[in-house]
């Protein structure tokens, strides 16, 4: 018992960190997107993706001929292709309508899996999670306010992206079911960096010297949030982990205000309070059915 609360304490601990190095980095990625394309600069993501995952299974003598081995290979071609795209957007957004605005409205994500689960995986949903969801969207409609302020268009790209989010989890989920999570992961690194790697160069402008700086430390924040994630999933659950995901609307909060001047708007703070709370007795609500 002692074990297992000490193990769930540095699971949530390794969470928080992940989440704080995930927020710092849509920090940086805001900050170079104003000179870069965000297609390049998803391109050296990537890039070091592919090199920390060649550490992690090379230092595990795993063969890259067996990870490569999919039973639905086609699904995680899919899953991959959604996530590098919706990365993208999601980082051009953070340039157009700013950190706070675009996390806010993907704080939607796990509510739009919830219902999108019923459509695709077939999971059965019962009426206090519809009732979630839909005040979830509700708290969407109050962050947009369509018809009450200046259409934006990005708002709703933002929003396309959380959908884009949700189906790729979605997708994870249902691939998880024929494939290792190692198999998944290479994927992921691997499908995303040729994507990047045969566009990104078209769109690449040459970099300062001090920005190649900014860069490094956006991709070791990745490194670091993705490495605590795997950590943090060893040792304790998904679904006691899973609401921490939220901290980062508060973290990038702080840094969209003091760092880039951003503005928190009483609707958009109404808004995000909605979201979260749905979002919060969505999670509540499955892990009380599991353990029934």
């Amino acid at each position: 018992m002692y074990k297992r609360l000490a193990n769930n304490k540095m699971g949530i601990l390794l969470m928080v960190i992940a989440v704080f190095s995930y927020s710092c980095m849509d920090g940086v990625i805001r900050y170079l997107s104003q000179y870069y394309n965000v297609i390049t600069l998803a391109m050296f993501r990537y890039w070091f993706f592919v090199i920390f995952i060649v550490f992690i299974f090379s230092r595990n003598g795993q063969s890259f001929i067996k990870l490569s081995k999919s039973k639905v290979k086609y699904l995680q071609v899919i899953r991959s292709i959604i996530l590098t795209v919706e990365l993208c957007s999601a980082h051009y957004c953070f340039y157009k309508i700013g950190l706070i605005q675009t996390s806010a409205i993907f704080a939607i994500g796990p509510l739009i899996g919830t219902a999108l689960s019923v459509i695709i995986l077939k999971e059965k949903v019962g009426w206090r999670r519809w009732l979630a969801i839909t005040s979830g969207f509700i708290g969407i409609l109050i962050i947009l306010r369509p018809g009450l302020i200046a259409f934006e268009p990005f708002s709703f790209v933002a929003l396309g992206c959380a959908f884009l989010f949700a189906i790729y989890q979605i997708l994870t989920r249902l691939v998880s079911k024929y494939d290792s999570n190692d198999t998944t992961l290479f994927y992921t690194a691997v499908i995303g960096a040729l994507i990047l790697s045969s566009i990104g160069p078209f769109f690449y402008s040459e970099v300062k010297n001090i920005d190649w700086l900014w860069i490094i430390i956006m991709s070791f924040l990745a490194l670091i949030a993705n490495i605590c994630i795997i950590k943090a999933l060893k040792i304790s659950e998904a679904s006691l982990l899973q609401p921490f995901n939220y901290l980062h609307l508060v973290f990038v909060s702080v840094i969209g205000v003091f760092i880039f001047n951003e503005v928190l708007e009483i609707p958009l703070i109404i808004g995000s309070i909605v979201v979260i709370s749905a979002g919060l007795f969505t999670f509540w609500r499955e892990n009380l059915k599991r353990n029934l």
